[in-house]
């Protein structure tokens, strides 16, 4: 995980300890607005600056087109980001509409879970056997192929809806891939 680009928002951390381990392992950290005050180790501070202690001391952007976390998942290119949970659906929905507003391959941590955006060129992922997942269309997304899960896809349509819901890997490689729209794949990240 070394050289990884890490956004830290300002939301609830998942356990300090990964935190610190993303930190740690990162070459370049950007922290998004308020995170900035509980961390010292950021080489950039992205955001509107509505809730940083000192935003004279900082250039922000104030366009409110885009949510921080959008702005710094377009200015660069983030492996990781941590911290966006705040207890707030519009939020945590927000972070994942992000990844596909950005077109990016970051990964979101959560507590116990990790999510990431199912680009068109694919997605190939090593998890434990047993490992909980979903896939989750955002629209229509279209001839979508899942592999290595209980529940298989082959060139299905899908759209909003519980059809990806509630899976579980039963190989150690989970291989999606898709034509067009926006997929999202979420895992359990202390599986069995």
């Amino acid at each position: 995980m070394s050289g990884i680009v890490l956004v830290v928002g300002n939301g609830n951390w998942p356990s300090q300890e990964l935190v610190d381990t993303l930190i740690d392992s990162a070459e370049f950290v950007i922290a998004l607005d308020g995170a900035a005050d509980r961390f010292d180790s950021w080489d950039v501070v992205v955001g509107d600056l509505d809730s940083i202690s000192n935003p004279e001391d900082f250039e922000g952007d104030s366009n409110q087109e885009n949510s921080d976390l959008a702005k710094a998942l377009i200015q660069y290119e983030v492996d990781a980001v941590v911290g966006i949970e705040g207890g707030r659906v519009d939020h945590r929905i927000a972070a994942f509409t992000s990844l596909f507003e950005a077109e990016s391959g970051a990964i979101l941590y959560f507590d116990d879970w990790r999510a990431c955006r199912v680009g068109v060129e694919g997605l190939e992922i090593e998890l434990p056997l047993g490992t909980k997942c979903s896939l989750m269309p955002f629209g229509n997304v279209s001839n979508v192929t899942l592999e290595g899960t209980d529940f298989e896809l082959q060139n299905q349509n899908l759209s909003n809806g519980t059809k990806g819901v509630g899976n579980k890997t039963k190989n150690n490689l989970v291989s999606i891939s898709h034509e067009t729209g926006d997929l999202l794949f979420i895992w359990e990240a202390n599986a069995p």
